[in-house]
């Protein structure tokens, strides 16, 4: 080999290498601008993280006082509901007691009429019953005295057929 070949050879080689230390230097800066860009992205966060931190304390020291505030309205409402129901109950008990008596005197009220009605009722069917018993009793008593006038008829003349046959009897003795 030549020199001019060798030359030309390691002038590849040194193309070669120079293209390589190019690679590698622009990987370095790329290398460090991420690194630039790792350290704003950390100090953001530590940024970041402080914030959320406070946020987060007072977000913690708002759920606290909401709850305080809860637990006394709680409170508060409770109390109110007791007394509500108190004063309820009471003029629930007022009301019924007052319903109780009007009650007791509508109930009353009733049993009088019901009792008028039932008297009155009563004399009306008790009159109704006499009458139908009169007039039966008088059916009866007419068909016994009819009956009868029929058996006195009968008696009067089966008697006098005895009468005028034993008149014919003792006259037909006699005779003989």
């Amino acid at each position: 080999m030549s020199n001019l070949q060798k030359f030309n050879t390691t002038l590849e080689d040194f193309d070669k290498e120079v293209g390589k230390l190019k690679a590698v230097s622009d990987a370095y800066q790329k290398l460090q601008s991420l690194t630039v860009s790792y350290e704003r992205i950390s100090q953001q966060f530590d940024q970041n993280s402080k914030e959320l931190e406070n946020i987060n304390r007072g977000v913690e020291k708002s759920i606290s006082e909401i709850y305080n505030l809860i637990d006394k309205k709680t409170d508060q409402i409770s109390k109110e509901n007791k007394e509500f129901y108190k004063d309820l109950a009471g003029t629930i008990k007022i009301q019924l007691d007052d319903n109780k008596s009007q009650i007791k005197q509508l109930i009353e009220n009733e049993r009088n009429q019901i009792k008028q009605i039932f008297e009155i009722e009563f004399v009306k069917n008790t009159k109704e019953l006499r009458q139908i018993i009169e007039a039966e009793t008088n059916k009866q008593t007419q068909l016994l005295l009819d009956s009868q006038k029929i058996i006195k008829t009968s008696i009067w003349v089966i008697g006098g057929l005895t009468l005028i046959l034993s008149a014919l009897a003792v006259i037909k003795l006699w005779a003989n």
